[in-house]
């Protein structure tokens, strides 16, 4: 790229983001309409393709904020976190921050883990493929080679820990239906995208979270079934753990084991 398209480049950027109109002598007078008004046009366009974006990666948060709110969010978000890549499939990413930091919003948190939901399905979505470990490379595991054992995780699995019920609220607006009210809580979800393609999520229970969150830590087999040890009895943690591998593999969270200490 020459000096002299760079420079331009730079230009019309700065009139896009703070309104530096330098460019406009560099743009030739032609038909009914003045520089300014053309460059206003422009000006439009570029934040009306922006907020498209947001919209299109957050439906189901526009349903929740409605016409008036989604447009003030959009406009303060495009302002504060102007695009910094060519791609606009990142554009949104600090949104949850800005929502957690901006008035109104702020003033409800349900709202920014919305956001984050919604970013959250696109990451799974996206994420990187890989094997899926069958049951019977698990069966076929010699009895030593358990208590080392690790697990690896499908790239797309992920722990999402909310403050709030907004997967509920998430659910039943998708469902065109009247959300819950907002409710403050502990609610752990792991989502992760199936054999086919498809984006899924479910809660966890108190025991399936403790042995979810060790072992995405990079907690062995037996470590494991000590942290299991806080809410059931020694005799039932090797069997329940078990149990919970077997669950894991069908939805195709595991992508293998390492075995060596």
């Amino acid at each position: 790229m020459s000096q002299l398209l760079r420079n331009r480049q730079c230009q019309l950027m700065a009139f896009l983001l703070d309104g530096n109109e330098s460019i406009a002598g560099y743009i030739d007078d032609r038909g009914a309409a003045s520089k300014s008004t053309r460059l206003g046009i422009y000006a439009n366009a570029y934040r009306k393709r922006l907020q498209e974006t947001l919209d299109s990666d957050h439906p189901v948060l526009g349903l929740y904020l409605g016409d008036e709110l989604l447009e003030q969010m959009a406009q303060g978000y495009i302002d504060r976190h102007p695009s910094q890549r060519p791609s606009l499939r990142h554009f949104g990413e600090q949104l949850p921050d800005f929502l957690r930091q901006s008035e109104p919003f702020s003033r409800q948190p349900l709202i920014a883990e919305l956001a984050a939901f919604e970013r959250l399905l696109m990451c799974v979505f996206d994420a990187a493929d890989a094997d899926r470990l069958s049951l019977e490379e698990l069966q076929y595991l010699p009895a030593e080679a358990w208590p080392p054992m690790r697990l690896s995780f499908h790239p797309s699995v992920r722990l999402f820990r909310c403050g709030w019920n907004c997967v509920q609220v998430w659910q039943a607006l998708r469902a065109e239906e009247a959300p819950p009210p907002a409710t403050e809580g502990e609610y752990p979800w792991l989502l992760w995208r199936n054999r086919e393609r498809l984006t899924e999520f479910t809660s966890l229970a108190d025991v399936e979270l403790i042995a979810v969150r060790a072992a995405l830590d990079g907690a062995d087999f037996s470590e494991v079934c000590e942290r299991l040890l806080e809410i059931i009895s020694p005799d039932l943690a090797a069997g329940t753990l078990v149990q919970l591998l077997q669950t894991w593999i069908r939805r195709g969270w595991l992508s293998g084991v390492d075995t060596t200490r």
